[in-house]
């Protein structure tokens, strides 16, 4: 069963599945552990990009020369908790059981991270993205779970696209593209991500138009500074 991190600073028990969004704390379980005898246990993470999977931990204990290795930290059931979730963090996990008589037992968890970025031009581009396993925007791990992204604004309208609205992008890797008018001044468009219909998490974005238009009257200015010819510009 697929389990969803909605907030920051509360983790959650995942299996099998999981999806959060950027900033999250995450707690990834290690099923079949004898005793919470962590002594035995290893974590690996690996991506499709990099099939070589990475060892974050060992004997239990994380190890120090991991690039991540700051975000890691083992529980007492010696699940993996992995802290301010980015798209890096994306792939898969695997808990490895080292035993004395069989070569070892796994448990796999596929992460999944949702990401937003914006850029601040006429017009805003918004790009809202699930990286996975396979990539940024790839979802052939869900191709059964109608899982997909969507932009809706501030009254819960999802967004088709119009004159005004420009929709660009696959099911998981959706761009919103739209021009700013005053009237947008601190309007919330917010990118979910539903199963089968069921909005399970999203992010937020607020337009800061005033800030917008202070950027540009700075820059108006300077620019009358270093070719005073141009002085009368339009104020």
């Amino acid at each position: 069963e697929d389990t969803y991190c909605r907030i920051k600073d509360q983790p959650c028990s995942l299996t099998i599945h999981a999806v959060c969004r950027f900033g999250a704390d995450v707690s990834l379980l290690c099923d079949n552990v004898v005793n919470s005898d962590c002594s035995l246990i290893m974590w690996l993470h690996s991506r499709e990009s990099f099939p070589n999977a990475i060892q974050e931990v060992f004997n239990g204990k994380v190890k120090v020369n991991s690039k991540r290795a700051k975000k890691r930290s083992v529980g007492a059931d010696c699940s993996l908790h992995i802290h301010n979730v980015t798209a890096e963090d994306a792939g898969r996990y695997t808990c490895r059981i080292l035993k004395h008589q069989n070569p070892f037992s796994d448990t796999d968890t596929y992460l999944s991270v949702l990401t937003s970025e914006y850029f601040c031009l006429q017009p805003v581009t918004i790009r809202c993205s699930l990286h996975t396993n396979e990539g940024r925007g790839k979802c052939r791990l869900f191709h059964n779970s109608e899982v997909h992204l969507s932009w809706i604004d501030e009254t819960g309208r999802k967004l088709q696209g119009d004159s005004r609205y420009q929709l660009t992008g696959p099911r998981c890797d959706i761009t919103l593209t739209v021009t700013f008018q005053k009237e947008d001044n601190n309007r919330k468009w917010m990118c979910t991500l539903t199963e089968k219909g069921n909005m399970k998490i999203s992010i937020d974005f607020t337009s800061t138009f005033s800030v917008n238009v202070h950027a540009k009257t700075q820059i108006l200015k300077l620019f009358r500074k270093l070719y005073p010819q141009y002085s009368m510009l339009r104020k």
